[in-house]
């Protein structure tokens, strides 16, 4: 393997190694696939399952699934609605969030968490805690969203530079160890 370039993901790799690199979920799905592994779940899980394998050939099953069906989520969808027990952060919130704030509206973990833990809560209130986190330049990234994190210290440390910079910069990252990230 040379210099600043990723191993492969197969067997071969020791759980270390395979923690000190950065992996897209796809990599991830395929080799478990590959290994006959369970390929369910947010990418974390999958992270914490390929390691464990890699490890010592531990098979970590997928995190249950939530108990309970859902409440329905009423056809029309306003600031006023009351958010459901149960609800997911699908097409119908997005397409709702998309009216209320425009085509550049994303999903944050503040919305997300305010969805999944608001039952009794307005779409209203929900919006505002989604305003309020994406106002705060400084608002906690996720630690899976390593993009997102070095997106965001690639702007402050280069102030005037493009997309096409910073993705070169990306890629030269994600090729390399995450110890010899700085």
């Amino acid at each position: 393997m040379s210099e600043g370039s990723r191993p492969s993901l197969t067997t071969a790799l020791s759980a270390a190694d395979f923690r000190d690199y950065y992996w897209l979920k796809t990599d991830l799905v395929t080799f478990c696939r590959a290994e006959g592994l369970p390929t369910a779940g947010r990418k974390a899980e999958l992270v914490e399952r390929v390691a464990a394998y890699l490890h010592d050939g531990t098979v970590l099953p997928p995190a249950p699934a939530p108990r309970g069906p859902a409440d329905p989520m009423p056809d029309v969808l306003t600031p006023e609605t009351i958010i459901g027990r149960g609800w997911t952060c699908g097409a119908r919130l997005r397409a709702f969030f998309v009216a209320e704030v425009g085509p550049s509206f994303r999903f944050n973990r503040a919305l997300i968490d305010a969805i999944k833990g608001g039952a009794g809560r307005t779409l209203g209130e929900a919006l505002a805690i989604w305003t309020a986190s994406e106002a705060d330049p400084d608002r906690p990234i996720e630690a899976s969203l390593e993009f997102n994190q070095h997106q965001r210290a690639f702007a402050k440390a280069h102030p005037g530079a493009g997309r096409a910079e910073m993705m070169a910069a990306w890629q030269r990252k994600r090729a390399s160890r995450r110890s010899d990230w700085t």
